[in-house]
């Protein structure tokens, strides 16, 4: 092990231990939220807002995982760049086909721009998750400091977004219960 990694890596240690354990209850309350209300992924919800959701698990889930591997012992430069390679790479595919998916909702609300400037937060994040790996691969170790951008862009955009889909959950089973409440009136 290349003892100037090994010692870039010690050196975000507290750092990637305590994001692993946000991102770890982060990610387990939105699980219990939705478990909670099935519906909201159910085919019949808007694929914009099952898209939400699902990039919203997503980006804690990548958080967790980034972070977990950063703490792994006796990590190699080569490990962590092919995973922030992975990563990042795979992280711009799934931003391109979530836009795709709202996109094409028949819901007008998720079409809005407003919607799709939910993506630009995770996609700056994949970006900076990219350019950390490429500088580690390359030996700049200084470059890891672009994880922190990785983790503030997408933690920030999982946990608004977390919030405003609870919000959105919130809102559909008041109008739900509605519906239900006036069909068994009549």
């Amino acid at each position: 092990m290349d003892a100037g990694f090994a010692s870039a890596v010690a050196e975000w240690h507290d750092f990637f231990a305590a994001v692993a354990g946000v991102s770890a209850t982060l990610v387990g309350l939105l699980f219990v939220s939705l478990a909670l209300n099935p519906l909201v992924m159910g085919d019949r919800r808007p694929a914009g807002l099952r898209t939400w959701a699902g990039q919203t698990f997503h980006n804690f889930l990548v958080v967790l995982t980034v972070s977990l591997v950063a703490l792994i012992p006796q990590l190699s430069v080569i490990a962590l760049a092919a995973t922030l390679l992975i990563v990042g790479g795979l992280g711009v595919i799934r931003v391109a086909s979530d836009v795709r998916r709202t996109r094409t909702d028949p819901d007008p609300s998720w079409r809005q721009r407003s919607a799709l400037m939910r993506f630009a937060s995770p996609l700056a994040g994949y970006l900076c998750c990219l350019w950390a790996a490429v500088g580690v691969w390359r030996g700049d170790f200084d470059e890891l400091g672009w994880l922190v951008g990785f983790v503030f862009f997408l933690m920030f955009s999982a946990a608004s977004s977390c919030w405003d889909l609870l919000k959105v959950i919130g809102d559909r089973a008041k109008s739900d219960d509605a519906v239900d409440a006036a069909g068994e009136r009549r």
